[in-house]
């Protein structure tokens, strides 16, 4: 991680519901474009405010919720509700190896992450180990110009930039849509 990681002393701005309002969970959800996934990961996932809201959308489906920061996973394991207990599990692990078997998940993705990583290739080879065959990459990061809320201007990747690392990182099918209003979504998907 960068020195451009989220500060956990500013744990209540991830559960503010206000941040709906620019990051819109079902228009992130419909770009993903996974239907009824079986294993999701979320890496990144800090107090597990997408993955609760993803829960909804998977039918039978799980996912792991996974961070490093301790902070972070003991706010998600305290206020899980009870009726996602065992579909949102919290995982501890660096984002960078997280301790699954290859080819596990059909969805892999990150939210508000990736401008916090420096180097994003280690991440997205990860997500390339954990995902089957055919399954979708998904990253969504503030857009590549100067908007408020958000990081600095000089922290942020943008869709493009980060496109490119994923197909660097031998993602096919990448495509950035912009149906968010600040952040970009990049999309990708394992071949074979």
């Amino acid at each position: 991680m960068s020195a451009h990681r989220f500060d956990p002393a500013k744990l209540p701005k991830l559960n503010d519901p206000a941040r709906f309002i620019d990051l819109i969970p079902e228009r992130i959800w419909d770009t993903f474009g996974v239907d009824d996934p079986a294993t999701v990961i979320e890496l990144g996932a800090g107090t597990g405010i997408f993955a609760r809201e993803f829960a909804e959308r998977l039918g039978d489906g799980v996912i792991y919720a996974v961070d490093s920061e301790p902070l972070m996973l003991q706010w998600m394991a305290e206020h899980l509700p009870r009726d996602l207990d065992g579909i949102v599990i919290p995982v501890d692990a660096d984002v960078s190896h997280v301790p699954m078997p290859d080819g596990v998940a059909d969805l892999v993705y990150s939210i508000n992450l990736h401008h916090e990583v420096g180097d994003g290739i280690p991440l997205l080879r990860e997500a390339m180990r954990l995902l089957r065959p055919g399954g979708v990459l998904g990253v969504v990061d503030w857009r590549l110009e100067d908007s408020k809320p958000g990081p600095p201007l000089a922290h942020r990747v943008g869709g493009a930039a980060i496109a490119q690392q994923a197909e660097n990182a031998g993602f096919a099918d990448v495509r950035v849509s912009d149906v968010l209003p600040r952040h970009d979504i990049v999309v990708g998907r394992r071949l074979g």
